[in-house]
């Protein structure tokens, strides 16, 4: 049933001729259930007179039965119809008084008013002619009645009236005469039209129907059926050229969609982030480098940027509507991460629309910052020693000291020192450019680590004897690691040399190691001094050292900087623990998975 309906399309033929047909209905409606309503309700006072007329004979004379109770024979004559609806009964005097009423107690009989022709319609046409009627809402029930009165002796005024009423309400009969009869009527022409219209315009309707897919699938691009409108040339004729132009339209936008992909592809593929902007700023390309460049949700398609991270782009944007192209730089904090982008716009004047091109400078900045800082530390680490050297040649040249053993001796040994600290410096550096650009040839293989800790700790046993250090080795014998021989000695020879130098004196260097199911956990602690929890994570910058460290031993500062990049080398991580008064403890786990 709900497919048949859904079949049923509304046009304004069918509507117009329901608004029709709906005002004819009305009108005849209205004069036919006028008609009917007037009629009805005179059969009704025609019926109230008869019966008025019934009940007037079997009432007793007033004059001649003093004695009588009218109002209980009004009562008894009040009969009740099979609708429920009671007759109403009322006897009224020579004197206008009410001495019987079926609807009123034989209390209340003497309260009611006197119903004389000045105050009662139907009681004054009555006196006029063979009765009187009226319809109105009575004050003694509160209804809406129909009256109809008459005298009881046409002759003897003095024998008084007989006045009967029967309800009549004014909104029931609307409904049953009028309202009723025209929704039924409605209804049946809204059906009936329903049907007839479906029938008519069926097979118009599903042409137009099929037509509309058609169009619409021409505008997909996709085929459509031709042997629509075999019954009808307009609609035959229309539809082959729905047809042609489909053809056409798959044609332009199957190459639409070649040439966009291949656009599409290029975008994607260079190594810049490109954005096209139409000329309100609004954004109708991004190809995936520049949403990723960005981030996610920092712009979006058709719509302007509103990012306040971004806002400097519109600004570009401004700037070359006026003057075609402009440049410029842009430096934002990205998931806690500093980036520098470098953005080019360009307007195509034949499209109004802009092109944005933005390349990540954020590396070539942080080159920059490190070769800025590494020629300041770097500059000012050899300074000290090539004065110390100079201070000392130009003493020894200048003077007569040259003549004093001991004195030559000193100078001599002071530019042995400084000079031996550049030598350690200039390697330490060329090592640590080795690792950073690749020049490090890596040859893993399986090594026992205690094997090799103990070859280390022999190289380093006189530095632990001058300062009176014992070093321990607790690491089991059977605990092996694969990785770069050549590197795993320069870490660990660092960090057992910074644990001998930076113990106290008759201090202790211990070796431990953990090994877990996918790492081994090799670390060095000793008992020195330790170091403040603010230096801790600046410890593995190059040329940084401590102040107490400066002030108490000899070093170039770039052993732990070259111990962490040849541990990034070869898969490892490097971490330190430091609590000042008992010790630093470093660390080095190797993925062993």
């Amino acid at each position: 049933m709900s497919s048949f309906f859904s079949r049923i399309k509304v046009s304004r033929i069918f509507i117009l001729s329901v608004t029709f047909l709906t005002f004819v209905i009305f009108f005849i409606s209205t004069i036919f259930s006028t008609f009917i309503y007037n009629n009805t309700k005179q059969q009704l006072i025609e019926s109230l007179y008869i019966q008025a007329k019934s009940i007037n004979n079997l009432i007793p004379s007033i004059k001649n039965n003093l004695i009588e109770d009218f109002n209980l024979i009004a009562k008894d004559l009040g009969v009740e119809g099979h609708n429920k609806d009671k007759l109403r009964v009322t006897i009224i005097d020579q004197d206008w008084t009410v001495i019987g009423d079926s609807f009123v107690s034989n209390e209340a009989i003497n309260n009611i008013e006197k119903h004389s022709p000045e105050t009662r319609i139907e009681i004054k046409n009555a006196l006029l002619g063979d009765y009187g009627t009226d319809t109105r809402i009575s004050n003694t029930t509160g209804d809406e009645l129909i009256y109809v009165a008459i005298l009881r002796n046409p002759e003897d005024i003095s024998e008084g009236l007989i006045r009967v009423a029967l309800p009549f309400n004014y909104y029931t009969s609307i409904f049953n005469f009028f309202i009723y009869p025209f929704v039924i009527l409605l209804v049946l022409v809204i059906a009936s039209s329903s049907f007839l219209s479906f029938n008519v315009q069926n097979d118009l309707r599903n042409n137009l129907d099929t037509l509309l897919r058609n169009t619409q699938k021409a505008l997909k691009g996709k085929r459509i059926r031709t042997d629509l409108g075999k019954g009808d040339t307009q609609i035959g004729s229309i539809s082959d050229a729905v047809n042609d132009i489909s053809i056409r339209l798959s044609n332009e936008i199957q190459q639409t969609v070649e040439q966009r992909k291949e656009f599409g592809n290029v975008l994607d593929n260079v190594n810049q982030g490109v954005i096209i902007f139409n000329k309100n700023f609004k954004v109708r390309f991004s190809n995936d480098i520049a949403l990723e460049m960005f981030g996610k949700h920092q712009f979006f398609l058709n719509e302007k940027i509103k990012s306040k991270k971004l806002v400097k782009i519109n600004k570009l944007l401004k700037a070359t509507k006026e003057n075609l192209s402009a440049e410029s730089e842009l430096s934002i904090k990205l998931e806690g991460e500093d980036k520098n982008f470098l953005l080019s716009a360009t307007k195509m004047e034949t499209t109004n629309e802009y092109i944005l091109v933005i390349n990540d400078i954020s590396s070539l900045r942080k080159l920059e910052e490190l070769r800025k800082q590494f020629v300041t530390d770097i500059s000012h680490e050899i300074k000290t020693p090539i004065s110390v050297i100079r201070a000392n040649s130009e003493t020894l040249a200048s003077t007569e000291a040259i003549n004093n053993p001991e004195l030559t001796e000193k100078f001599l040994n002071s530019i042995l020192n400084n000079s031996e600290r550049l030598s350690e410096m200039l390697d330490d550096l060329l090592e640590l450019e080795k690792i950073e650009f690749g020049g490090l040839v890596l040859n893993k293989k399986k090594l026992k680590v205690s094997d090799q800790i103990d070859l280390i700790l022999d190289a380093q046993q006189a530095l632990a004897d001058e300062r009176n250090v014992s070093i321990t080795n607790h690491i089991d014998k059977e605990i092996s690691v694969k990785t770069d021989k050549d590197s795993f000695t320069t870490i660990f020879s660092n960090l057992i040399n910074n644990s001998i130098k930076y113990s106290k004196d008759k201090g202790k260097v211990e070796i431990k190691a953990i090994d877990k199911k996918d790492a081994l956990i090799l670390s060095i602690s000793d008992d020195g001094q330790g170091i403040e929890k603010q230096n801790l994570n600046k410890v593995f910058n190059r040329f940084y050292r401590t102040p107490k460290a400066r002030a108490n031993t000899k070093g170039t500062g770039l052993g732990l900087a070259l111990v962490k990049q040849l541990a990034s080398r070869i898969n490892a991580e490097v971490a330190v623990e430091s609590k000042i008064g008992k010790g630093t403890t470093f660390f080095v786990t190797f993925n062993t998975k």
